[in-house]
């Protein structure tokens, strides 16, 4: 008989949100294109990100969104 054990780390805990205000259009265009470049600077953040917003698991496999 095989025994299905729990991971014993703890959990890490979340980034707290930080939520921002922009006294212009033109700031807020400016600071989403400075998110994307500090996305694609490294492969790492990359998958990061594509883990965070659910599209990859914590492996890196891609997630099947849509079920036929």
């Amino acid at each position: 008989m095989t025994t299905i054990t729990k991971s014993r780390r703890k959990p890490t805990k979340a980034a707290p949100v930080v939520h921002r205000t922009f006294a212009t259009h033109q700031e807020l265009l400016d600071d989403m294109k400075a998110f994307g470049q500090r996305l694609v600077e490294t492969p790492g953040a990359a998958r990061e990100f594509l883990i965070s917003a659910g599209l990859l698991t914590k492996s890196g496999k891609p997630k099947q969104l849509i079920r036929d």
